[in-house]
């Protein structure tokens, strides 16, 4: 059965603008560093340059650090819309710049609008997707990554050929775009129905739910009805298990959640995505390739990248979550051994255009299901009144590894070169093994119902979930004057609907 319907659709698409957001922001350096008159103007070196990276996701640390209780304070839209505010102050600062270290605060700043940004649109797509279609909303926030990767890499070649500090000032200043873009749709979308029930806004969360998944063509026209009752029977059985940091830590079925999200996030980074992602100019130049044409593969990158998520996100619901990261992760760890292979032979030698560009093809087959998986997946798992603070801890590990990687990239290259990506090789291996083994496939299951994968009780189970005793049914609630609730009606409509189907 279908639970997905325009309104949905569209929720969701906006949504995923915001791992555009993050794409152009994070993206942009990429190209920047190729840029004569950016480098003199700050005056960079290889220290400086690593700093540049490490002070932005110092910033998006600061940022996922902030998801452990503003999400759930005020709810996800008024989060996003504190980012978009923060985004726009780090923009105009960036643009402005006089000096590194007004630039740096700006990179600190525009860091923790991405770092909010990004950690609370995945969740908060979770939460709003039907789990039919779940996987391919985690590929939708890949393909969005690698739209603002490749769109800021082609930028990139084209403001190359500004020979002044316009080129890099414009190319900053366009960051404001994608947080004006968020905070004017934030209005029309619904906040998180499973926000709204932790609050105790049933009828408001009720309503919610139908405009989601109600009234969709060929679906089972109660599911709405019983997708309520399931995640206000769940919330209230977690609710009797008081749940706070010590029983989290204490409870082993939590504390592998935990080790799963920080495992997935950290590991993720230690495949070496993000140093090829943002010095893969200065490996390009390290291999004898002429400043423009380097720009040119950048491009190239960005592209391949968006190609692949296509299928990913195509495929993951379809593959499953453990087969396609498996299948990735093999490809990223033979990618690896050649990519290394082939520096350690070609380094400082010019190549044939066609010897060059096989360099970054390999790794962005791999990325394809890898980031349609991983994003996703801490939501998925986590349960509902610890999602944000699971989400949070991936993100600030994500952040965290991130750093340390930027910051030491460019010294290794010039120091140690193909070496250093021997390290990436043996975490690929590692990532493999614990996947194959530790890995849960939720793949078709509601948010809910993983918690059985985990050994943890569901208090129901979706399909008997019409009108579950054990929670305040929707026809039983009725307000202080005798009327009837919202609740009461919408359920009565459902009830009706089936019967003349029947």
């Amino acid at each position: 059965m279908v639970h997905f319907n325009k309104f949905d659709f569209w929720s969701i698409c906006f949504l995923s603008f915001g791992a555009f957001f993050y794409g152009y922001d994070s993206g942009l350096t990429t190209s920047i560093i190729g840029y004569p008159q950016f480098i003199s103007y700050f005056g960079f070196n290889s220290n400086l340059i690593g700093a540049l990276g490490s002070f932005y996701y110092a910033g998006s640390f600061v940022g996922s650090g902030i998801n452990f209780w503003l999400p759930d304070r005020y709810g996800r839209k008024p989060t996003i819309y504190v980012a978009c505010v923060v985004a726009v102050v780090g923009a105009i600062l960036q643009t402005a710049a006089i000096n590194i270290e007004m630039l740096f605060v700006g990179r600190v700043i525009g860091g923790i609008a991405s770092g909010i940004v990004f950690g609370v649109c995945p969740m908060f797509m979770s939460e709003i997707s039907p789990p039919e279609f779940r996987g391919r909303v985690g590929g939708l926030y890949s393909l969005n990554i690698n739209l603002g990767y490749t769109l800021t890499e082609w930028m990139g070649l084209g403001f190359s050929y500004i020979n002044s500090d316009v080129a890099w000032r414009l190319f900053l200043g366009l960051q404001f775009v994608p947080p004006f873009v968020i905070a004017c749709a934030c209005p029309f979308l619904p906040e998180s129905p499973r926000y709204l029930i932790v609050k105790g806004h049933y009828d408001e969360a009720l309503d919610i739910i139908k405009r989601l998944h109600g009234g969709v063509s060929g679906q089972d026209d109660d599911f709405y009805i019983r997708e309520f009752n399931q995640i206000k029977a769940q919330h209230e059985l977690e609710v009797r298990e008081r749940l706070g940091l010590r029983a989290v830590l204490r409870k082993p079925s939590y504390r592998k959640r935990m080790f799963i999200v920080v495992f997935q996030f950290a590991f993720a980074m230690f495949t070496g995505i993000i140093p090829l992602q943002n010095y893969q100019f200065i490996l390009y130049t390290y291999l004898g390739v002429t400043n423009k044409m380097a720009l040119v593969m950048v491009g190239v990158w960005g592209t391949l990248g968006t190609i692949f998520c296509i299928f990913g996100a195509l495929t993951c619901d379809k593959l499953g979550r453990r087969k396609a990261l498996l299948l990735s992760l093999w490809v990223q760890f033979l990618a690896s051994i050649a990519m290394v292979i082939y520096f350690r032979k070609h380094k400082h030698a010019p190549r044939p255009l066609h010897s060059r560009l096989h360099v970054p093809l390999p790794h962005r087959l791999r990325l394809h299901h890898e980031r349609a998986f991983g994003y996703p997946y801490p939501s998925e798992i986590m349960t509902t009144p610890i999602r944000a603070a699971g989400n949070a801890v991936s993100f600030c590990t994500f952040n965290a590894i991130t750093i340390m990687l930027v910051q030491v990239t460019p010294i290794a290259i010039e120091r140690i070169a193909w070496r250093y990506f021997l390290i990436f090789i043996i975490c690929d291996a590692i990532f493999i093994v614990v996947v194959w083994w530790v890995y849960p496939e939720t793949v078709g299951k509601t948010l809910e119902e993983i918690a059985a994968l985990f050994e943890d009780e569901v208090a129901v189970d979706i399909t008997e979930a019409h009108h579950y005793p054990d929670t305040k049914s929707p026809a039983d609630e009725k307000v202080v004057n005798g009327d009837v609730t919202m609740v009461e009606r919408i359920s009565n409509e459902a009830e009706n609907q089936q019967v003349t189907n029947e």
